[in-house]
């Protein structure tokens, strides 16, 4: 009996120091001093089928990438489905590669803080020519690339896929919704020019220039336009990765141009116009307006 009882006081002895590791009880003091992982939406355009980018965004190679979500299209024949759905590849809490090389108002490497959307579209530029010298790249047109139209029914998918992103993610900026192109622009042009940007915004979603505040700037602007220098420094301000060199070089036609695909989408030239320049000012007025002032000064 008394061998009995001291193995029953054992295994109870036992239970109870597992359950004590088990469940540990833990104090919950919420602070203040935090914020969440995502502060960006990156959003992309496959240039590839349905099949071929649930392939390229899910399985191993020897370049791996992924995308939070992917949006199929409607006119796609590899998606099987009588209607199109998100698919979610990554879940938000999880880094997704996406975003590659990448920098937007002083941070870069944005797959650490952002979440990617893909969209099926089979846009496409031709690469541009390997035998071609620094001096002739410099020198020449952009790649010549064949946009596609987003159908209706695909951006009212993409619309409530960001309504809830944004929901779970409060502290998305406005002005941190952005294009592939946007914060990658030596390497990227997704979106591109045909992404109806202006609409998601009067949907709540993204950021525009005030019409009113960019007609101000376009007078200011159409008589004579800010020194070169001053214009790179502002694109910079508002968030793209360029070097105030006072030159219309390659990278800065490169920035120049994603921006305009962004904002000014009819004639993405890669230079600066009073238009481009107005938009660019009225973009940093509503959205970086505390920087505004420095901008306003010509440099000698």
């Amino acid at each position: 009996m008394r061998t009995w009882m001291f193995s029953l006081t054992k295994t109870l002895v036992c239970i109870s120091l597992l359950t004590g590791c088990t469940h540990n009880q833990i104090i919950r003091n919420e602070s203040v001093n935090q914020n969440s992982r995502v502060r960006y939406i990156v959003i992309h355009f496959t240039s590839e089928t349905f099949a071929e980018s649930l392939k390229s965004l899910t399985e191993n190679s020897s370049r791996p990438v992924s995308s939070h979500y992917l949006i199929p299209s409607p006119n796609d024949a590899t998606y099987s489905r009588s209607k199109i759905l998100v698919h979610q590849l990554v879940d938000e809490s999880q880094r997704a590669w996406h975003a590659g090389r990448s920098y937007w108002h002083g941070e870069e490497n944005l797959n650490d803080s952002s979440v990617g959307i893909e969209i099926v579209n089979i846009s496409s530029c031709k690469p541009a020519d390997a035998g071609t010298s620094q001096y002739e790249a410099e020198s020449a047109p952009f790649p010549a690339c064949d946009f596609k139209t987003y159908p209706e029914e695909q951006i009212a998918l993409l619309v409530k896929l960001l309504k809830d992103i944004l929901t779970r993610n409060p502290d998305i900026a406005t002005i941190n919704i952005v294009g592939h192109a946007d914060i990658a622009p030596s390497r990227k042009v997704d979106p591109g020019p045909l992404f109806p940007w202006e609409n998601l915004h009067n949907l709540g979603i993204g950021p525009w220039p005030d019409p009113q505040m960019t007609a101000q700037y376009l007078q200011l602007f159409e008589p004579q336009l800010p020194r070169l220098l001053l214009l790179q420094k502002a694109l910079n301000t508002l968030g793209y990765q360029i070097k105030e060199t006072g030159e219309n070089d390659l990278q800065s036609r490169q920035a120049v141009r994603a921006f305009q695909f962004h904002f000014r989408p009819i004639n993405p030239s890669g230079l600066f116009d009073a238009e481009s320049a107005a938009i660019l000012y009225a973009l940093i007025d509503r959205y970086r307006n505390e920087q505004l002032d420095s901008l306003l000064i010509q440099p000698e």
